[in-house]
C-alpha cells in the first residue's frame, strides 16, 4: 500500500468514526466548536470497529440502541447509515452483530482472540461478501479493565493532561495521521470512547476548536 492509499485509508476512516448521523456531532472541522456541553446529549460510543479489503465497519451504541456504518472503499460512499443493528446469539467463541437493510444481511463478527469478520448474505442465501477484518478496536465499558489511561464516559469535558500539547489523530491508534493538537489544561468536548487491543491504550474522540481528532486515555482527565 502506497502513502496515497494509507492518507485515503486514515480519512475514511476519520469519517466513518465520526459520523453516527446525530446533528449533536459535528461532522467537518469546518463547523462551529459546541456551545452545549455534550453532557446534555444523548451518549454515543463505539462497541466495535474494523477495517476489511473493501469495506469500514463501525458498529456503535446510542443510549440502549445499536447501529451500523458500513462504508465502501471502492466507491468511496456509506452504504449503510446509522441503520438499527442487533446483537445476535452465537455457538462459537465470538460477538456478532447484525444489520438487515435491503435486500442483504450483514454481519459484523469479532472472537475472543479479537479477530474480525464482516459476512454479506443476499436474500437468496448467497454470500455476496466475506472478508477478514484488521486495526480492529472496541468499546470500553466503565469500570477496571485492561486498557491503558483514564477511564471514563463520553458525553463530558476533559482536561488535557500531556506536558505541551495532546496530538489529535485521524484514528485511534499510535502512528494514524495528526489532525491538531489541544493544548495542556485546555478543555476538549469527549464523544466516544474505546480500546485498541493492539497499542493498548483506551483512545477518546475529542472536540476541540472545531477539530474532532483521538486522543490516548492517559492525556485526558474528566472536569
Amino acid at each position: 500500500m502506497n502513502r496515497s492509499q494509507r492518507v485515503c485509508l486514515s480519512l475514511a476512516a476519520c469519517s466513518l468514526l465520526s459520523a453516527p448521523a446525530l446533528a449533536r456531532v459535528p461532522e467537518s472541522p469546518a463547523m462551529p466548536h459546541p456551545q452545549t456541553r455534550l453532557a446534555q446529549a444523548s451518549t454515543t460510543a463505539t462497541v466495535l470497529y474494523f477495517e476489511t479489503e473493501s469495506r469500514v465497519v463501525r458498529i456503535y451504541r446510542t443510549d440502549s440502541n445499536l447501529f451500523m456504518n458500513l462504508y465502501n472503499r471502492a466507491t468511496n460512499v456509506v452504504e449503510v447509515r446509522a441503520a438499527p443493528a442487533r446483537l445476535v446469539p452465537s455457538t462459537r467463541d465470538q460477538t456478532v452483530y447484525t444489520n438487515s437493510q435491503g435486500e442483504a444481511q450483514r454481519f459484523a463478527r469479532i472472537n475472543s482472540q479479537g479477530d474480525t469478520e464482516l459476512e454479506i448474505i443476499a436474500a437468496d442465501g448467497t454470500v455476496v461478501l466475506q472478508e477478514s477484518g484488521v486495526n480492529a478496536v472496541v468499546g470500553v465499558a466503565s469500570g477496571s479493565n485492561d486498557f491503558q489511561g483514564n477511564n471514563f464516559a463520553p458525553g463530558t469535558p476533559a482536561l488535557v493532561l500531556s506536558a505541551e500539547a495532546a496530538r489529535l489523530r485521524s484514528a485511534p491508534r499510535l502512528g494514524s495521521d495528526i489532525v491538531g493538537t489541544a493544548r495542556r489544561r485546555e478543555v476538549v468536548d469527549v464523544i466516544d470512547r474505546i480500546g485498541n487491543p493492539n497499542d493498548g491504550f483506551i483512545w477518546y474522540q475529542v472536540v476541540y476548536q472545531g477539530t474532532t481528532g483521538w486522543v490516548r486515555g492517559d492525556l485526558l482527565q474528566p472536569v
